[in-house]
């Protein structure tokens, strides 16, 4: 490579299969989330202390012993790495905040209507093989119209106010009454170095 120039990174493809994995991980736990409201409010105190060994222990209550890659918090959110085969190493997902809009701010009462309006999507995508490779067919496209369309055929919540394609996946935004914070349900892929 020539001296003052920089590799472009080559971007990251979405797989069915990752997406699909995924949804399966996830689904038990947005649906505790959906239904236990005290599961959900010590979910959301340990997002907003980042207290990952908490965490741990209720996901795992969650979702069992389905292993995971990596779990984080950065106080306004969380995310989740569900490992996959190499080359392809993780798919994330999680809920956050826009990071620097605001500190230890994580609302459980939010989380849990996030939970319940994402959960027939995640569904579908675990049962559907048509429809997971249609979203996934969106995202490499960049076809973001189609995206909507697919986003909101199962996610049927007023407090869905955007589906965007970035970097490697969606991020599905909602504003509820009450909050003055967008929060993004968000699945990505990234290199892990």
């Amino acid at each position: 490579m020539k001296k003052g120039k920089t590799a472009k990174a080559k971007p990251i493809r979405q797989r069915a299969f990752a997406v699909r994995k995924l949804a399966r991980w996830m689904l038990p736990f947005y649906e505790k989330v959906a239904c236990d409201a005290r599961y959900a409010v010590q979910w959301a105190k340990a997002v907003r202390e980042t207290d990952i060994a908490e965490m741990q222990k209720l996901l795992r209550k969650a979702i069992g012993r389905r292993p995971i890659y990596a779990l984080a918090s950065n106080s306004v959110g969380y995310f989740i790495d569900i490992p996959l085969p190499k080359p392809l190493l993780v798919i994330t997902n999680g809920t956050t905040i826009q990071p620097g809009l605001t500190q230890r701010t994580f609302n459980s009462a939010i989380h849990r209507a996030i939970a319940k309006s994402v959960i027939p999507m995640y569904r579908e995508i675990a049962v559907n093989p048509v429809y997971a490779q249609e979203i996934v067919d969106a995202i490499n496209s960049k076809n973001e119209a189609r995206l909507r369309q697919l986003v909101r055929s199962t996610v049927r919540s007023p407090y869905l106010t955007s589906v965007r394609i970035d970097f490697s996946g969606m991020f599905l935004g909602f504003k509820y009454p009450g909050s003055k914070f967008v929060y993004y349900n968000e699945v990505f892929r990234e290199y892990v170095v």
